[in-house]
């Protein structure tokens, strides 16, 4: 099932993104910053424009590598989160669907020593010589105001006003974008650099948050159906519903083969394999062609489709029922179950069922049960 088809609670819609407008504040005060040292080579005092425009962006760039120092993000140390033993798997654990745990790898953070280090020394001095500061500014000023060529006192004054302006913006700029956007790109660098993903019994990989997602469905499901078991249970009909959970152990039970049509086969991967470990061989198809021509090949127990599905490139949302019709026709005696969202079941749950389809359900755990009852008659 897709992300719009899904057996669980339709997912919200994501909200539209809002345009960060930080980088063009900070971008638009700068270039007024610029436009008002070019004025006043335009006009009175008409100085120098491009010295004055090269010190002017030179304090800029100072200011932001100083800013860049400063904001750096701190990453947590390696070595600070400890992994209990007790969280390894057994070897001959049979009630879990995968075995191993993530395990990173230490990502290098010598740029964050070093700016560390840098900014301890830049604020240590700093203090030390702060007395000093207004001598120090005033000797770069003196410094720098013959190259307008105009009189001394005007240039030192304007000199300090660019030295101020820029350094401090600089700053901001630097400090800011560091410390909003470098941490965004860090913390995708680690993600790609860790391995986030765990090892199925099955041999496939997948990623800790794709796994945590399927199996917050699988839970939610799972309370859902147990909530509905136990409300509707009686005592006539008890030994059948826990004959329809249970059977013998995998290594006993035959193999058989299942087809399951699903344009996103990856929503469905914990199913999957929780089939593989009832000795059940799961192929995957993502269109009715590839479903056909697998069914002419190969003998399946039954073959599961989902509803909503792209076929030629367009979405339909009646697919299922189309699948469901098509492959009677080809093969009458095959078992067909729908697996898609309450929706969806509600829409075209008895449309499915008037083309023949045996089982429809928004519930995994269902599938699962209705699975095994139809392998065993088969």
């Amino acid at each position: 099932m897709d992300t719009t088809d899904s057996a669980v609670k339709p997912a919200r819609s994501k909200p539209i993104p809002k345009r960060d407008v930080l980088p063009y504040i900070l971008l638009s005060i700068l270039l007024a910053g610029l436009l008002a040292v070019l004025g006043g080579a335009l006009f009175p005092p008409y100085y120098q424009a491009v010295p004055a425009l090269l010190w002017s962006l030179g304090f800029c760039v100072s200011g932001m590598l100083l800013g860049f120092l400063f904001g750096i993000p701190r990453t947590v140390p390696s070595g600070t989160v400890d992994v209990p033993a007790a969280t390894e798997v057994p070897p001959n654990a049979s009630n879990t669907l995968f075995t191993g745990t993530p395990s990173p790898m230490e990502i290098n953070s010598n740029l964050v020593e070093v700016s560390d280090w840098l900014t301890k020394i830049i604020i240590g001095v700093g203090l030390i010589e702060l007395k000093s500061l207004p001598g120090t500014a005033h000797g770069v000023a003196d410094f720098i105001a013959p190259s307008l060529h105009i009189d001394l006192p005007t240039a030192q004054a304007i000199i300090g006003g660019v030295m101020l302006f820029f350094s401090v913006h600089g700053f901001l700029i630097g400090y800011l974008l560091t410390r909003i956007y470098l941490s965004i790109i860090i913390k995708r660098a680690d993600s790609l650099v860790k391995n986030d993903s765990v090892r199925l019994d099955s041999g496939k990989e997948i990623e800790v948050s794709e796994l945590s997602r399927l199996q917050q469905k699988s839970l939610e499901d799972l309370q859902e159906a147990v909530t509905g078991l136990l409300l509707a249970r009686t005592p006539d009909d008890g030994p059948p519903a826990v004959a329809a959970l249970t059977g013998l152990p995998a290594e006993q039970k035959p193999a058989n083969r299942v087809l399951w049509l699903d344009d996103h086969p990856r929503n469905n991967t914990l199913l999957v394999e929780q089939m593989a470990r009832e000795n059940i061989k799961v192929d995957l198809a993502q269109s009715l062609a590839q479903a056909q021509a697998l069914l002419q090949k190969t003998p399946y127990a039954l073959l599961i489709t989902d509803m909503a599905r792209l076929e030629g490139g367009r979405r339909v949302k009646d697919a299922g029922v189309q699948t469901v019709r098509e492959v009677r026709q080809a093969k009458p005696e095959l078992p067909i179950i729908v697996y898609c969202s309450k929706d969806t079941v509600a829409s075209y749950g008895q449309a499915a069922e008037a083309a023949g389809a045996r089982f429809i359900t928004a519930s995994g755990t269902s599938l699962l049960a209705a699975v095994r009852k139809l392998v065993e008659e088969h």
